[in-house]
């Protein structure tokens, strides 16, 4: 017995992550008697859910999908993570939607910069041959017998990286199987695709081939589509929550191209599968009653365990089933009768912090530095669990059981917890933020928290200090703190001060046994995801910027969806009070100039749409109350006082350096109390304005217009609106993405649009008293 226990917990030690890796490459010959399809989408989401669940639950096939960006562009409904963060999110919602369709996840190198309106734009951001040779390890490392496009290749997509997942998709089935151009001492062992299909989403004519993906299984007591439901919610950061219907419903597919059949027509093909020789995989019931009936369990004495330290690590075999089973261990074997477990102990080294594998070095442009492998990413993340051999007594087909190594308590509301054991540094250390807007040249009070999170199981004495920039002073050189085992502690340092119009860095330090440290981690946990955690150095960028604001202005803000703009006017020194959408009606808005609603906030508050009345009311009455841009809800009667009308698709200007052109040079946005000249649109990320008006009511003025390169300008950037005896401000610029980013111009356009007023209005309201 003891030498079996010592073969396990051989076997075990390469878990939570240390050196020992899977490695990639052409190790695929048990697959090669089972059908796979390979779905390519550009994000997560685009995936067709319900044929995805209706492959693999259904055992028709091994399923796959390829999203070639990780969603990192996109806007967040459940917190205010934005870029690399929320595309760290977005593949943990990804890999969770396939833990419930059972399929397999992929990813290229490419980051999701935001919408671009054209295949050509798009390459201008990925070079094409870097990512075609992401497409090819993909596709030689999971085999597929047939691709399934879901987009068109085609302007038809609607966004330049909708249409480049589809030419890819089309091009890696015409060459994945060259060898000249894509060697396999690189690229993994050839592979040729049998067959070619896209998704009749974004076709034109007749579906070739329609399958009923609401088939009930009885086993599984759920049809297909109810499966997909479940697995589309979770993309619950895009708000895609759906329904699980039931009865019939069709997927449609469109055959392009096929190496097998290619004497049938595409309309005579009575299944996917129609000229495909490998059969589906089969299913064992005795191999599926031992991966239901048998629970591996891996317990760790700690939730993190420290670089160069190892956590204790107990598992559990428990033979829930009513047979005997037989678990395979090294050199030996051990039997376990019916309702008995077999438990063992191993350490478990922490070799490298754990991070998302792909933001381990900074990314180059818009390409992620290391490179893919063939592996999918559901392995990645399984490579580190536990695992162990079973089988039934006598009999002898094994399955192998695998389950993550997790710390496990109890919360008093939500019961039992699980975090997988993460390998993080001795000592921690961060900032609340890493960029920060301030007022140039302008006497500065700021408290800044410096977070210690330590590892270690041991009490540690740490020095806290702070390097700051020219022209600040802290209230101490350093602060000294003890940090209990696995302990976190904040220090808080009070700094003043004024700095030059610029950028500057504040960075933390902490000194403990001998070493220094300046690194830390941002968790990001929500319920349906994995936990995981960003690493950055401790440090914060301030821009100091020369903006002028009104000694008078008080803002009341209600935030929107993915918006940390409200934060930035607080670090400009702007009085601000957060406006809860439900307190509204009870909230005396009179004795605030300003009320400012954030970006796509009626779009997910009904209780906003409920109340807008108040905030309309609050500008009559002589207040001035900014909208930042929303969806098609804006155009619904009584969301703006005015109509608007928004195309569909819809107008957005998504290059950064797009020109802009001033329309009225006279208005008070561009005028007070900071004059606004087209050198504030320099610097500005991502894109310029979004959900743009195509028409609006003659009683809104424009102030700019702008456009891609080869659009007509649109005049739906900034509209304002006499409103009673206040005014109406309704901006679809993207200062959600600018201000948190510390963009100069960008932060002095819209402290003017929150300081305006209704001079007309203002005059009347004097007159009147």
């Amino acid at each position: 017995m003891k030498r079996v226990v010592l073969a396990l917990a051989a076997a075990m030690t390469f878990a939570a992550p240390l050196t020992l890796h899977s490695q990639s490459g052409g190790a695929v010959s048990s697959r090669d008697s089972t059908r796979r399809v390979l779905m390519v989408g550009a994000h997560p989401d685009d995936e067709d859910t319900q044929l995805i669940a209706w492959l693999q639950r259904g055992g028709y096939a091994e399923a796959a999908y390829l999203a070639v960006t990780r969603g990192d562009g996109g806007q967040n409904l459940i917190g205010n993570e934005l870029g690399e963060p929320l595309g760290v999110i977005r593949t943990q919602e990804l890999l969770a939607a396939r833990r419930v369709d059972g399929a397999h996840q992929y990813f290229t190198r490419a980051y999701d910069f935001g919408f671009s309106k054209s295949a050509e734009e798009t390459y201008r951001h990925w070079p094409k041959d870097s990512l075609l040779n992401d497409f090819v390890r993909v596709v030689r490392g999971f085999r597929p017998h047939v691709i399934i496009a879901i987009f068109s290749g085609t302007p038809r997509d609607g966004h330049g990286q909708h249409q480049v997942s589809a030419l890819l998709a089309k091009e890696v089935y015409e060459v994945s199987g060259d060898v000249q151009r894509f060697p396999e001492a690189t690229f993994g062992p050839a592979w040729t695709v049998s067959k070619f299909y896209r998704d009749r989403w974004f076709e034109t004519g007749a579906p070739t081939l329609k399958i009923n993906v609401g088939e009930y299984n009885p086993q599984l007591g759920k049809s297909y589509a109810e499966i997909a439901g479940e697995s589309r919610s979770q993309h619950k950061s895009q708000g895609f929550g759906a329904l699980q219907p039931k009865g019939v419903v069709f997927a449609e597919l469109k055959r392009e191209s096929t190496r097998v059949n290619a004497n049938t027509p595409p309309e005579q093909e009575k299944t996917l599968f129609d000229g495909i020789d490998v059969k589906p995989a089969s299913r064992s019931a005795e191999r599926e009653e031992l991966m239901r009936d048998v629970a591996l369990e891996a317990i760790s004495d700690r939730r993190y365990v420290a670089v160069g330290d190892s956590a204790r690590v107990t598992a559990t075999v428990y033979n829930r089933s009513r047979r005997q089973v037989v678990l395979t261990a090294g050199a030996g074997d051990v039997t376990l009768a019916p309702d008995s477990a077999y438990k063992w102990t191993f350490f478990v080294r922490g070799d490298r912090v754990t991070q998302p594998w792909w933001l381990e070095v900074p990314r180059q442009g818009a390409m992620f530095a290391p490179p893919i492998d063939g592996r999918a990413e559901d392995e990645r993340q399984k490579e580190n669990w536990a695992r162990v051999v079973v089988r039934s007594a006598g009999s002898s087909r094994a399955v192998t059981i695998r389950n993550p190594i997790v710390y496990r308590y109890v919360d008093l509301v939500r019961g039992e917890i699980q975090r997988p054991l993460t390998v993080a540094p001795a000592i921690s250390i961060g900032l609340d933020n890493a960029t920060e807007l301030a007022r140039a040249n302008t006497s500065i009070e700021r408290f800044y928290n410096v977070t210690l999170r330590s590892a270690l199981t041991r009490r540690v004495q740490a020095v806290v200090s702070l390097v700051l920039p020219a022209g600040f002073t802290a209230d101490s050189a350093s602060k000294t703190v003890t940090l209990d085992s696995a302990a976190t502690r904040t220090v808080t340092f009070r700094v003043k001060g004024k700095l030059i119009a610029g950028v500057h860095e504040l960075a933390a330090r902490v000194s403990a046994e001998g070493q220094t440290h300046r690194t830390g981690y941002v968790p990001i946990e929500y319920d349906h995801i994995t936990p995981d955690r960003l690493y950055r150095p401790a440090e914060v960028s301030i821009h100091a910027v020369d903006v002028a604001i009104p000694s008078n202005l008080r803002v009341a803000y209600v935030q929107g969806v993915g918006d940390n703009v409200e934060p930035a006017l607080e670090q400009l020194g702007i009085p601000v009070a957060i406006l809860q959408p439900r307190s509204i009606p009870a909230v005396d808005l009179s004795k605030f100039t300003t009320v400012v609603v954030g970006p796509r906030a009626y779009q997910v508050s009904r209780e906003l749409v409920d109340n807008n009345s108040h905030l309309l009311n609050f500008a009559q009455r002589g207040g001035t109350l900014v909208v930042q841009y929303g969806q098609y809800e804006m155009t619904r009667p009584g969301m703006m006082p005015y109509s608007i009308s928004i195309a569909r698709p819809h107008d957005r200007v998504t290059e950064e350096t797009a020109p802009v052109r001033i329309i009225d040079a006279s208005s008070s946005a561009l005028r007070t109390p900071n004059v606004i000249t087209n050198a504030d649109f320099d610097g500005w990320i991502q894109e310029r304005s979004l959900y743009m008006p195509r028409t609006f009511d003659e009683r809104y003025s424009a102030v700019l217009a702008l456009n891609d390169p080869g659009e007509q300008a649109n005049r739906g950037a900034i509209m304002i609106a006499p409103y009673g005896r206040g005014l109406y401000v309704y901006t679809t610029l993207a200062f959600f993405r600018q201000l948190p980013a510390g963009v100069s111009g960008a932060t002095r356009l819209f402290v003017n649009l929150i300081s305006m007023k209704n001079a007309q209005g203002a005059a009347r309201a004097a007159s009147d008293r």
